[in-house]
């Protein structure tokens, strides 16, 4: 669950269930949707699992639509063009070429990269 104190967040790890696709350490939406609810009485896990559902859906339509995203206090999403450019296969070392494409960019707010520069567990 993620607790708050002092404006750091904290996150205090839960046993993990055994699955393939969980990172250590991860936090999982399922993490997310249950600090919701015990910070808001008001809000079950049912619909804090839809807020944040709906929430990754705007985001993803607005880079789908080539806008740029700023959350307050977060960051900012925005779609970059990367060019074709040289590169090297790397199983056997032959050039090729890599084709152009657009990539989600995205760049963290002065909060959160203070929080982790100040992190007391390094």
């Amino acid at each position: 669950m993620i607790e708050t104190d002092s404006s750091i967040l904290q996150y205090t790890p839960r046993k993990a269930r055994p699955s393939r696709d969980r990172l250590p350490g991860a936090v999982m939406k399922a993490d997310v949707a249950r600090a919701i609810c015990g910070r808001t009485s008001s809000v079950s896990l049912r619909n804090a699992t839809s807020l944040i559902d709906a929430v990754i859906e705007e985001i993803v339509v607005a880079l789908a639509l080539d806008q740029s995203l700023r959350l307050y206090c977060f960051g900012s999403f925005s779609v970059r063009v990367k060019g074709e450019r040289p590169g090297r296969n790397p199983r056997n070392g032959i050039a090729a070429i890599v084709n152009a494409r657009r990539a989600v960019s995205s760049r963290a707010s002065s909060k959160p990269k203070t929080v982790v520069v100040n992190d007391s567990r390094t």
